[in-house]
């Protein structure tokens, strides 16, 4: 019986975390898609489109605090009592501007325990189309996880948050996972 108990905690666990990671993806979506929207508007009289970084944080801050309760604190998003998880989020962000957006990019960032960071940007070859994204994640343990490519089709936001939360249980595993959001710039 205490098995089978064990292994309906685990599922559940699993289950909970599973809708955690695409609350949080859902959330950095839509606050990474009102953040492209702070365009500068001289450069766009120009046929420029370029984003204005801090316009652009400060509306990303906005919709993470009117959908998921956070507010963030230089590099973290510290929940409400109403948020999805109970544990702050760290993030970082990349912009890749209208003179890169058709070249790849390889993007490799490092968890420690507290603090997320990208390590690396290298550019590679020139797409005309739009180049290849690719980011990696280097979990505290070592791991290296590698998320499925993307393809810039514009100067593009590029928002990677890093989820460590406890368990509902004690016993069981935490939960740790990185969410990315890449959003096109809006004209």
């Amino acid at each position: 019986m205490l098995f089978f108990l064990l292994v309906g905690a685990f599922v559940v666990d699993a289950d909970i975390a599973m809708q955690k990671k695409t609350e949080v993806k859902m959330l950095l979506e839509l606050a990474n898609h009102h953040a492209s929207f702070a365009v500068d508007p001289i450069l766009k009289t120009e046929g420029v489109i370029d984003l204005i970084e801090v316009d652009a944080m400060q509306r990303f801050d906005r919709r993470m605090k009117e959908n998921g309760g956070y507010v963030r604190e230089q590099e973290t998003f510290m929940p409400a009592a109403n948020s999805v998880t109970t544990d702050p989020i760290t993030f970082t962000r990349y912009y890749v501007d209208f003179r890169s957006w058709e070249r790849d990019l390889q993007l490799r960032y490092q968890y420690n325990g507290e603090k997320f960071v990208i390590e690396q940007a290298t550019p590679g070859g020139l797409r005309p189309k739009g180049g290849r994204l690719q980011i990696t994640v280097v979990t505290d343990q070592g791991e290296e996880l590698r998320l499925a490519p993307k393809t810039m089709v514009g100067p593009s936001h590029v928002v990677v948050a890093y989820v460590d939360e406890r368990p509902f249980l004690p016993m069981l595993p935490a939960h740790s996972f990185p969410v990315v959001s890449v959003e096109e710039v809006k004209d």
